[in-house]
């Protein structure tokens, strides 16, 4: 009895280790199919963000395509609001960010003011500019700071809502970081030209900017527009240099801003023949011709009389008096019962080529 007991206690204990050790490894067992699980889900959560993310980080680049730059930024701001550190939204919404500001405009609602829709909105580029300056660098920051400044012209000018120097402090500032900005240079030669300042000084900014090669068509829009606004006497020789070199290398201009510049450079001096005499000096004749031909595409053919007109008038500035003379009487024939201002222009050239000179004119 004795012996028997004691063998049935000795296997039992034997069997309660191998119990434990079975239900060790079988709690091993689920917790690691618990982890695996749990390692499953997070992947499959982490897959689901990152195709969230990409999705709308492609939307926000077609919202910027279509220039919904308002959308773009809170797309962009969707992704920052779960990945607050997610650096490719923070630096692609502080591209979109300048980029409005290079292209802002305002469409408001019938019997909405400008004003009142283009505070908000220049509200979102400042926090969005102020925010991205402290962590750039370099390059990027002094562009960031350009813009600033430009999103304080605007504040000015457009929303209304600000006053002082603002921009010309931050375009400074700008400036005083890299010299040769492309932003900070064609923006503040824009302003100086705007508000009648040193002529030479703005042109020789806008050459910088130009020279940089990059944001190419902003720059030019500055340039151009610059020199529209510009009461100098000089401007519209310089616009005939600006656009001489936009066609010759193949810069894109559309067909009524070429108008506007034609007017500005060529027509507005058809009456004045020393301003005239300038602007068709600005460059080589035979590369000023094709300019003009290029700017004034409304009046087809170069045998109108407006482009004969041109034509005589860069004859006599390259030297070809005789040329000019002939072609001046011919064009005061054709119009001998037209009269008008460009009539007056044909016979002062006449009267002043047979003189021996058109110093009288």
């Amino acid at each position: 009895m004795g012996d028997g007991t004691r063998k049935t206690d000795q296997s039992g204990a034997g069997a309660w280790p191998f119990v434990m050790s079975w239900v060790g490894r079988t709690s091993a067992l689920i917790g690691l199919f618990v982890t695996l699980a749990g390692g499953v889900t997070w992947l499959i959560n982490h897959h689901r963000r990152d195709a969230e993310r990409s999705s709308k980080m492609v939307l926000a680049e077609a919202q910027i395509s279509q220039g919904e730059y308002q959308a773009a930024v809170d797309s962009y701001a969707a992704i920052l609001k779960t990945d607050p550190l997610f650096v490719p939204a923070l630096e692609k919404q502080l591209d979109t960010a300048m980029e409005w500001v290079e292209d802002f405009h305002v469409l408001g609602h019938k019997g909405q003011d400008a004003t009142d829709v283009a505070g908000p909105q220049i509200d979102t580029i400042m926090s969005i500019l102020d925010a991205g300056l402290p962590r750039s660098k370099g390059t990027r920051a002094a562009d960031i700071q350009a813009h600033i400044g430009w999103a304080h012209w605007l504040n000015q000018h457009i929303a209304e809502r600000e006053f002082g120097d603002a921009a010309a402090r931050n375009l400074s500032a700008a400036l005083s970081a890299d010299p040769s900005n492309v932003y900070a240079n064609a923006m503040s030669a824009n302003l100086e030209l705007q508000n009648h300042g040193n002529f030479d000084d703005a042109v020789k900014q806008l050459n910088v900017a130009v020279s940089s090669g990059r944001a190419r068509p902003f720059v030019r829009r500055l340039q151009i527009g610059g020199l529209m606004s510009s009461e100098e006497p000089g401007a519209p020789a310089e616009l005939v240099r600006v656009t001489n070199d936009m066609r010759k290398s193949g810069e894109a201009l559309d067909e009524s801003e070429r108008a506007r510049i034609s007017n500005f450079c060529f027509a507005a001096g058809m009456s004045n023949h020393k301003a005239l005499g300038k602007v068709l000096s600005a460059a080589p004749s035979d590369e000023v011709w094709s300019t003009y031909l290029w700017l004034d595409s409304r009046n087809s053919g170069e045998d109108s009389v407006a482009h004969r007109f041109i034509q005589a008038n860069l004859m006599e500035v390259s030297g070809k008096r005789e040329e000019a003379l002939a072609q001046f009487r011919t064009l005061q024939k054709e119009l001998k019962n037209s009269p008008g201002s460009l009539k007056d222009a044909v016979d002062a050239a006449v009267s002043g080529l047979s003189v021996g000179g058109s110093a009288s004119r």
